[in-house]
């Protein structure tokens, strides 16, 4: 009896000492400097099925690169942003990452499609050359260089914070 006692007590301070942690992180502010990078070069299908070379998305203009899959819910709360921005005028470009392809085009016939071209990474292996951890992940690209990644959610604070100031440069 004693040491289902202890056993309690232990288990509820390592709870308390795991939340606890957590709880730090999550007001914790961890700026992380990117470093401009050569868009990988390559082919990737596209949601019709063409190959497209990579080398077609150089823009001097900026655009985004966003990662996402329908798995994904955290691509579910950053789209409303992402229909805003298009709405702005933005060119977004779609990265489906590690998806059903038929599944991807019912995502984006009911809730909005806000990509100007939609890319498909079944396997996930041109991810892998840009350096992708999961999804969402978006990308601030000009010409061929990627200026700035954010992993997660985007947000208007991520977009002020960390994309924002290298546009208006």
């Amino acid at each position: 009896m004693r040491l289902i006692r202890y056993i309690s007590i232990f288990s509820i301070f390592l709870a308390l000492f795991v939340f606890s942690i957590f709880f730090i992180n999550l007001f914790e502010k961890t700026e992380v400097n990117f470093s401009e990078k050569n868009l990988p070069p390559g082919e990737i299908k596209t949601f019709e099925g063409n190959l497209l070379d990579i080398d077609l998305l150089r823009n001097n203009n900026f655009s985004l690169l966003n990662v996402w899959a329908t798995w994904c819910i955290n691509c579910k709360l950053e789209h409303g942003f992402l229909m805003s921005k298009k709405t702005e005028g933005w060119k977004i470009i779609g990265l489906n990452y590690k998806d059903d392809l038929e599944k991807a085009f019912k995502w984006l016939d009911q809730y909005g499609n806000p990509y100007s071209m939609n890319l498909y990474d079944q396997d996930g292996s041109y991810g892998f050359t840009l350096g992708v951890s999961g999804a969402p992940e978006t990308y601030l690209l000009r010409e061929d260089k990627i200026l700035q990644k954010h992993i997660g959610i985007m947000s208007e604070k991520v977009w002020k914070d960390k994309f924002y100031p290298l546009i208006k440069k």
